[in-house]
């Protein structure tokens, strides 16, 4: 029964600070990804800029998304991504999971794309600024068919 009760009361510990972080929280990140389903090839680069709320260890988060013409045969174009990610208060690792709507402005004909996804990364702040890099996979669809991509992305956030 005292292992329970010390259990509690260093859990409580950890988290309880948390609670009392509640905050606006703004992040701005640049990404690029592969598809590593056959045949491979480079995504667009993306800049993403994600206003959200914290509350304790969850963020809730819409990232608006910026896909830019940088490979053969693409456009420039829009989506959205909102997200939930889980942050321990003390740990510098966070995980998040990804629903994506792209192609919001449908140019050349390209469909409306909804996929979802996960992923994770490390975080390192100093007060209400700080740094992330995070590695997420996002199933997207290819000519009919379904592609996995791994993206790799870098960025900054502020809280308020």
């Amino acid at each position: 029964m005292r292992k329970f009760v010390m259990a509690a009361v260093l859990t409580f510990t950890v988290l309880l600070p948390g609670l009392s972080q509640a905050a606006w929280e703004l992040e701005g990140s640049l990404g690029k990804g592969g598809q590593v389903t056959s045949p491979r090839a480079w995504e667009q680069l993306n800049l993403m800029l994600t206003p959200g709320y914290a509350l304790s260890i969850l963020r809730l988060q819409l990232g608006i998304v910026a896909n830019f013409a940088d490979t053969s045969n693409s456009v420039t174009n829009l989506g959205l991504r909102p997200m939930i990610a889980i942050v321990p208060p003390i740990l510098p690792i966070y995980g998040r999971v990804i629903f994506a709507v792209s192609n919001l402005t449908g140019r050349r004909g390209m469909p409306r794309e909804y996929s979802y996804g996960a992923a994770g990364g490390l975080r390192f702040g100093l007060g209400p600024i700080g740094v992330f890099a995070e590695v997420g996979v996002l199933p997207a669809r290819r000519a009919s068919e379904n592609a996995l991509i791994i993206e790799g992305r870098v960025g900054a956030y502020i809280k308020f």
